[in-house]
Parts: structure tokens; C-alpha cells; sequence
């Protein structure tokens, strides 16, 4: 199981790189998410299904979550709790399927922070959840048509206040427990 903050908190405060078992792999200090101006994304969302629903009023209806994500009050994502296996992660962080973009989409400024591979989230059958009835944040979800279990692909927000950039460009990628470093050390 896997779990990512979006949003900053306490708990992430006593987390480094120097800390996770992703230095077994990679060179902690050459970790990045980078950060990119496509302008043009938002043709790729509008070929997506906008819900009307926001995310808090569709989810365990329209769709089912792998585990929960965590929303704030105001619905907002705070985190999302999902399966993510070792080698899934490395493959992810391998390929930087991390990234953050500056665009413009419905009039607007956002940035879109993506957490899969790019034909995972810019996929047209996907749907654009709204987070709240302001829509200034939203998440990209593909669904599967037969279990109705809902992956958050990627998040996109113009909320800088609650999705700081420096944030989201920080790769605290924690990983713990690695089949590695325990097979390393049952074999001393």
C-alpha cells in the first residue's frame, strides 16, 4: 500500500529522502519532479468527461475508491491512500511519471501534478471530478468499467495556497520496507 500528500502536514515534516530505502536504488540527491509549461494541455482535459458531481458526492456511487482519500472539510484531497507496490514505484519514479505542468484550462491558470504514466492520465475515457463547487481543483480518475474502482490519476488545482508548488515539486519519495534491503539482510 502506498500513500501520497498533497497537501503539506505534519506528518510528512519528519520524513527525508535520507530516511527512505529509495537510496537502495537511486541516487537520493538526482530525485526531481519536474516542472513543465504545456499550455496546450488543456485540449488533452476537454477530450475527458467533466462530472458535475464533485468527487465527495460521487464516490462509493459512481465509482469506488481502492482504499479512502483523505478530504478536507471544504473537499478538498488531502491525500490518497492507494496499491502501490515496490517495483511499481520505482517504475514510476524511473520513468518520472511525476510531474508538474503550468497550463491553461477553462480560463484559468492551474497546474496539474501527474501520478501515473502519461497515457494512464491523459487517457479520454477518464473523468474530471471537481473537489469542490468552486472548481479550482479537481482529479483526473480512470475508472474500470467492470469493478467501478476509481485511481486518481492526477490532481489540478489553481489553489497554490493549499497545493504549494515548492511542495509538490519536493520527490519525498518514502520508501519502506524494501524487499531488497530485507532480503540483503536475511542473508547475513
Amino acid at each position: 500500500m502506498g500513500y501520497i500528500y498533497l497537501m503539506p502536514n505534519e506528518t510528512t515534516d519528519e520524513y527525508t529522502l535520507d530516511k527512505s530505502d529509495i537510496g537502495l536504488y537511486y541516487d537520493v540527491k538526482s530525485l526531481s519532479i519536474p516542472r513543465i509549461k504545456w499550455l496546450g494541455m488543456g485540449q488533452s482535459l476537454n477530450q475527458m468527461r467533466l462530472a458535475t458531481k464533485t468527487y465527495r458526492e460521487a464516490v462509493d456511487k459512481t465509482f469506488h475508491c481502492e482504499y479512502w482519500n483523505d478530504l478536507n472539510n471544504e473537499g478538498y484531497m488531502m491525500g490518497i491512500e492507494l496499491s502501490l507496490n515496490e517495483d511499481t514505484l520505482l517504475t514510476l519514479v524511473a520513468h518520472q511519471a511525476f510531474k508538474l505542468y503550468d497550463i491553461r484550462w477553462r480560463s484559468r491558470d492551474f497546474r496539474v501534478l501527474t501520478l501515473a504514466a502519461y497515457l494512464d492520465v491523459f487517457n479520454k475515457n477518464n473523468v474530471i471530478y471537481p473537489l469542490s463547487k468552486e472548481k479550482d481543483a479537481f482529479v483526473i480518475l480512470s475508472i474500470d468499467p467492470s469493478t467501478k474502482v476509481g485511481k486518481i490519476r492526477a490532481l489540478i488545482s489553481a489553489r497554490d495556497d493549499l497545493y504549494p508548488i515548492d511542495y509538490l515539486l519536493n520527490p519525498l519519495f518514502i520508501l519502506a520496507n524494501s524487499s531488497r534491503y530485507y532480503g540483503e539482510i536475511s542473508t547475513m
